[in-house]
Formats: C-alpha cells, structure tokens, sequence
C-alpha cells in the first residue's frame, strides 16, 4: 500500500527507487547533509539519514505552527525572568533529578533581570488524527531552548528535495516546498547578539562536544554567522578546553585572552555533557556579562515540567493576554505530574491502566530517554520509590496520521514503508526582563520516522530529516 502510494504520487517503484536513492546521497553528500559516526575514523562524513522525498503536510497546520511561534517564544523568555514560577514549577524535580538541580543553583546564582539573553528555539508538533483516522490539527510535543538542531541543514534538505523531484519529472510543486531560511535568521539572531554587546572586537565562542558527530549542521550555522558579518570572529571550545582558558575579569568573559560577547552551546543538555568540574566552568560563565544562549534560566524553561505547568489552567495567561493563551492552549495536549499527591497518583493508575494512551518524559533532551506503552508499566513497577517518579512527567500521547515515504540510512537497502512526521519550528528572541530586542519566528525543520519507531531523534540514531510537501 505505502509504495502503492509512492507511485501514484511522485512515480517511484521497485524499479528506480535503488538508483535514486544512490543520487540522492551523493547531492546530499554534495550539499554537506553529512555528519561524523562513531564506527569509522574522525576525518570521515557520512549522509545523515534523510527521507527520499518530501512528505505531506497540511499547509493550514504549517502555517498556524509558523505564527505561534513568536508567542511562543515570549513565553519562554518571560519565564526565564520569573525565579517564582520557575522554582514552583520545578520544587518537586530537583529535589530527585541532581542535573535539573545544578542548572537551577546556577540560576538562583547568578539571576539578573538587566542581563541579556538570547533563545533560539525550536517547538516540536504532531499532527494528531481522530478516532476514524481524519487530521484534526496539530499538538506540541516539546519546546528546546538549548542546542536547537538542524537548523543548519534543513534548508538544504529542501533542495535535496527539489533535485529528487526533478530526477522523478514532477512539476508544479514550487509553490508546495515552504521557503525556509532557518540558518540565516539563527545566525542572525546570534549576530544581533553580538551587535547589542557593542564590543567589535569581542568574539561569539561555541561550546561544543570535544567530537561533535553533527558537525556539518553546527559548521553550517557557524559560517553563516561569518557570511552575515566578517568582523565576527567564532571560537569553539569544548567544557574540557574552557577549564583552563576561561577567566573572568570582574564580570568580563574571557577565552584565551579574548573578550566574549555571545556564548552559544552546543552541548550541556544532558548529564553526561559535564564532568564535576564542569559544574565551576558553567557557573563561570553564567555570572557573565556576555550573553548566554541559553541562560541557564532559559534552559530551566525549556524543561518538560515547566511545559507542563504552562498546559495548566489559568497559567499562560500570567505572561500574555488572553486570546493568545486560547490560541497556545489549543496546540497543548494533556501533561499530568507524578509527585508524591493525588495528582500523581491519580497519574499514575491511568498510565498503569491505558499505557498505551500515554508518553512517559524526564526532563531532558537529545532522545531515546522516553518510555512508551508496557515500558511504562515497567518503568513505574521497577521504581524503588515516588520519589524518584518525580523526575518524570505524565504526556497523553498524540495520535499522528501515517505517511508513505522511503527513509534513507546508510548501509541499508531502501525500503518503503509507512512514517509519522515531527515538524519544528525555529524562533530567536534577545532581551531581558524590561525590554525586547527582537522576537522572531525562523524557519521550519521536519523530522521523521518509521511508524513502529517510538522516538525521532536523528543523532540519537531514530529518524531522518525531511521537508514538507504543503497541501
């Protein structure tokens, strides 16, 4: 059925799918859709794994993902700003989660409504289909407010796409592939942080992995920072190199005797990211005057539990009016807590009961960290105790429509075969509590996956990029 409809849509059979596939990875290869892998030497690049053609999407969801986003990102922002919200939010979790809470005393820290920060975003949807299958609209999986990936490369993904198009003889879909100009306006957001630093001879240091697998997106969004403005000078450190070069001169940042205007990370989402010692070099960093993205208040944001507290009743009306709560809220699905009370308990004997309804989530990013269907059983009859449940959040799970498509991995036959697609949007906002500077929605990214794949993750080994094909 799935190659069926491949073939009445864009003519690909059993036929001219393998040579097709074998063009696509040499363009994308070509174009830098690549990335480092663990099993072969650093100097080498293999294609990121990438869907054959682009995928249907309903242009109405799009376009209503698109306009949030700049909502969106004002939320986020303002709970940066809010040490009150946040620590009610998140009380319960680092109280259990050792990570969580060490972002959380560098924020309590070093918290300063003038100082500037920066967010450049990406919210995550599904689309969501009703009991007899029909699309019903779109809902948000998460918000990422540090190390947003992706947007380097997916504008490439689109002209992957339409050279694939091309070699299959399609017409007419120009007007069906969005523009996406995700890597200029994430690179201008970093360089109209380093403007309002108004130091020129200041520099924007990434903080990176020591090997960074996805180092063609990273590059990418790099030299587009170098294209935008040539007076920008970029290092890359990771945490291990920062530990020896990194001082501070009353609140002045400075790396190898440079002074520092933006730090953005690329790494420091997840626990193994630091060592003890690392814990020093980001609480460095942190009491800064250079401009963080994120904030560790901007990182606390972006956490499962806070996206919860948003779901709830009466709360995003704390930060914007009220026909653009209406507006959030609609794209919100269920979020339930697990603490030690009859809200959790509660939780907790529905997952037990339906588990199949329901997406387990810890606050972290980078995937594969979900529990899905009987591993939610599991997950909470192993638990030595509520305690540790409280590190977790309750998600109803979204009922996504399947998508004929061909995911492309290398060192494996294509096969085609059913997939459910993530879209991502991208947004930049710099400004501190008093004031905006800028809030802008920019540019898109889909992700997919099999049907039978739990997680989307593309450097956690589960989906691949893709584009959509707007309807």
């Amino acid at each position: 059925m799935e190659g069926h409809l491949l073939n009445t849509r864009y003519g690909i059979d059993e036929e001219n799918v393998a040579s097709l596939v074998e063009d696509a990875k040499d363009f994308a290869m070509f174009k830098g859709i690549a990335m480092r892998t663990n099993d072969l030497i650093e100097d080498a690049r293999v294609p990121v794994p990438f869907c054959l053609v682009p995928s249907a999407f309903p242009k109405k969801w799009f376009d209503k993902a698109c306009e949030l986003q700049p909502y969106l990102n004002y939320v986020l922002h303002a709970v940066s700003y809010c040490p009150e919200f946040i620590k009610e939010c998140l009380s319960s979790t680092i109280e259990v989660d050792e990570f969580t809470r060490n972002i959380y005393k560098i924020y309590e820290a070093t918290r300063k409504d003038e100082q500037l920060s920066l967010g450049l975003f990406r919210s995550d949807y599904l689309l969501n289909s009703d009991s007899d299958g029909k699309i019903s609209g779109i809902k948000q999986v998460e918000n990422n407010t540090i190390a947003s990936s992706f947007g380097g490369l997916a504008p490439i993904v689109k002209e992957l796409h339409e050279f694939v198009l091309e070699k299959l003889g399609q017409k007419g879909y120009s007007d069906k592939l969005p523009s996406n100009e995700s890597t200029f306006m994430l690179a201008k957001g970093i360089t109209q942080a380093w403007d309002a630093y108004n130091n020129t001879s200041a520099i924007v240091l990434f903080v990176v992995e020591k090997v960074t697998n996805n180092i063609c997106d990273q590059r990418a969004l790099e030299y587009a920072v170098v294209d935008y403005d040539k007076d920008i000078k970029i290092l890359r450190c990771s945490f291990e190199d920062l530990r020896s070069t990194a001082i501070l001169k009353e609140r002045t940042l400075f790396i190898k005797d440079r002074e520092v205007a933006v730090v953005y990370y690329r790494v420091g989402y997840m626990p193994e990211h630091y060592k003890p010692e690392d814990w020093e070099t980001r609480l460095l960093i942190e009491r800064s005057t250079a401009i963080k993205c994120p904030s560790a208040g901007l990182q606390l944001a972006g956490t499962k539990t806070v996206q919860l507290h948003l779901s709830l009743p009466g709360v995003l009306e704390k930060f914007v009016d009220r026909d653009i709560a209406k507006k959030l809220r609609k794209v919100f699905v269920g979020q339930y807590t697990l603490d030690e009370d009859q809200n959790g308990d509660s939780a907790v004997s529905k997952a037990m009961q339906n588990p199949q309804n329901f997406v387990l989530k810890p606050n972290r990013e980078g995937g594969g960290n979900n529990f899905y269907g009987e591993d939610i059983k599991r997950f909470i009859e192993n638990t030595n105790s509520a305690e540790e449940r409280k590190s977790y959040i309750l998600m109803e799970h979204i009922n996504s429509p399947l998508i004929p498509n061909c995911i492309v991995w290398r060192g494996k036959a294509p096969q085609v075969t059913n997939i459910i697609c993530e879209l991502g949007i991208f947004g930049t906002i710099l400004g501190n509590k008093a004031e905006i500077e800028f809030n802008n929605f920019a540019g898109h990214l889909l992700r997919s996956k099999r049907a039978d794949s739990n997680e989307v993750g593309i450097n956690a080994g589960f989906g691949g990029l893709d584009s959509p094909y707007l309807e």
